[in-house]
């Protein structure tokens, strides 16, 4: 299993040594998208892939419900008092382990030796584990055992460490054990975080920083599992029909928690602002490279998972738009890619 989160993201070459951070300004806004190429039969468009998706995570059928039916509308206003309003309480978002603010930001830092990230991550006993079991993993194939963890972290190099600590970081945050139901959504929202992130930095490659590009990737449903929660205890939860509007008013609500989870842990600027990008139901469509990233990528491993599971032909494929900003050409790649990365992990 490490040895294929590897493969994933740094393909078949070796892992790079350290490298430095991106401190450029942010990039400008993208051009208006010119959407070349004729859409696949069969390409579905993005509010039908969300809405298949969300009935996968939550573990529903469709519905030919046109409308919201009063017990939707109900539920749907506690889930907005709940989530929605300035009365939200932060404090109630999953905690991050005390140790990744720190080390993300020496991660950052272009100076930061091997030596201070290892004093670090000492801190946390099972990082330590982490780390090494992937540095030893039969990705890198090295001549000796890895037995100390500067030599893991020399050997991952900031690119690879980064992407361990976060991958090990938000597995827990979206699996969870308190249900048969939320079991059941945190192995579909985790299939989908991995393909998410994996097809952001795809669609960002020479316009987004990679590793924001997988940051923004991996966070991007951190916010399901607690509506699912919501929804489950609301007194109304047996009556609701889940017609499609209330499907769409739910993932509008699991992409607005996201952000608060983003902005409660700090995470980078342009990520942040990419997610708020998605979150917002008035925009026209995402601006930044990245926040158009996200959004065509979410969409694109959505699509990866409802296949994966049936619910989508084998070799469906994102419908292209103006909105996205992609060509229908490149999504195509985009599912290929992922394709291609599911094939090779087999």
């Amino acid at each position: 299993m490490i040895g294929r989160f590897f493969r994933k993201w740094f393909g078949g070459a070796r892992a790079p040594a350290a490298i430095a951070q991106d401190r450029s300004p942010p990039l400008p806004p993208l051009p208006p998208p010119t959407i070349d190429g004729e859409a696949p039969p069969g390409a579905l468009a993005a509010d039908e892939v969300e809405d298949r998706f969300y009935r996968l995570v939550f573990a529903i059928g469709p519905s030919r419900d046109p409308g919201l039916s009063p017990a939707e509308q109900t539920v749907l206003r506690r889930v907005r008092e709940t989530f929605g309003g300035e009365r939200f309480d932060v404090g109630t978002l999953p905690r991050l382990p005390a140790v990744v603010p720190q080390l993300m930001r020496s991660l950052r830092n272009d100076d930061a030796d091997s030596r201070t990230l290892a004093e670090q991550i000492a801190r946390d006993t099972v990082l330590v584990g982490e780390i090494i079991r992937v540095a030893n993993s039969a990705y890198f194939r090295t001549a000796r055992p890895v037995t100390s963890l500067p030599q893991a972290i020399t050997l991952l190099g900031q690119d690879g460490l980064r992407r361990v600590v976060m991958q090990m970081v938000m597995r827990p945050i979206l699996r969870s054990d308190e249900s048969v139901a939320s079991q059941h959504a945190g192995e579909r929202l985790w299939e989908h975080a991995e393909r998410c992130a994996r097809a952001c930095i795809f669609l960002g490659r020479g316009a987004c920083d990679p590793f924001e590009a997988f940051l923004a990737g991996l966070v991007s449903q951190t916010g399901a599992q607690a509506i699912l929660r919501e929804v489950e205890r609301l007194p109304d939860a047996a009556s609701i029909a889940f017609s499609r509007p209330f499907v769409a008013a739910l993932s509008q609500q699991v992409e607005r928690l996201s952000l608060h989870a983003a902005r409660h842990w700090n995470f980078p600027l342009r990520v942040v602002q990419a997610l708020a990008e998605r979150a917002d139901p008035t925009d026209a469509g995402a601006r930044t490279p990245l926040g158009r990233a996200l959004l065509a990528a979410s969409r694109v491993a959505m699509l990866d998972v409802l296949a994966d599971h049936g619910v989508a032909e084998a070799d469906a494929v994102l419908l292209a738009t103006p909105v996205q900003g992609f060509s229908q050409e490149l999504l195509v790649a985009a599912r290929d890619d992922l394709h291609a990365s599911i094939t090779a992990d087999a």
